[in-house]
């Protein structure tokens, strides 16, 4: 298993511990838990394996009575993103050139040459 992916033991973790919560911005609220907690978290609770029977905008932690709407799960983890700034903007990507003329299918490369130089008399 790779670093990346979380074993049933951490959803397992991060679904227990975001039930001790009973609205998003408490998450967002607490100090003790850095950003990539936060989001765990709150990743966690939007999970469709939490979702309302009959109501699949609503998520319920187990052990809780408090439903809540996914939309403010979601606007919790837009407001972490946005606490993260603004993504890296790269430079425009060139498009290397091909190193060999394209041709016609069919075409010799004296055609090709020949048909350039048309082009560029």
């Amino acid at each position: 298993m790779s670093n990346s992916a979380m074993s049933m033991n951490e959803i397992h973790a991060n679904s227990l511990l975001a039930s001790t919560f009973t609205h998003p911005r408490e998450v967002l609220a607490n100090p003790f838990l850095d950003a990539l907690q936060k989001r765990c978290v709150l990743a966690t609770w939007a999970s469709d394996a939490f979702a309302v029977e009959g109501k699949p905008w609503l998520r319920q932690l187990p052990g809780s009575n408090a439903q809540v709407r996914i939309g403010d799960i979601i606007a919790a983890l837009k407001v972490l993103d946005d606490d993260d700034g603004a993504p890296p903007c790269p430079g425009r990507a060139t498009i290397p050139k091909s190193r060999r003329p394209i041709r016609a299918v069919g075409q010799t490369a004296r055609e090709s040459r020949r048909r350039l130089a048309d082009i560029h008399a």
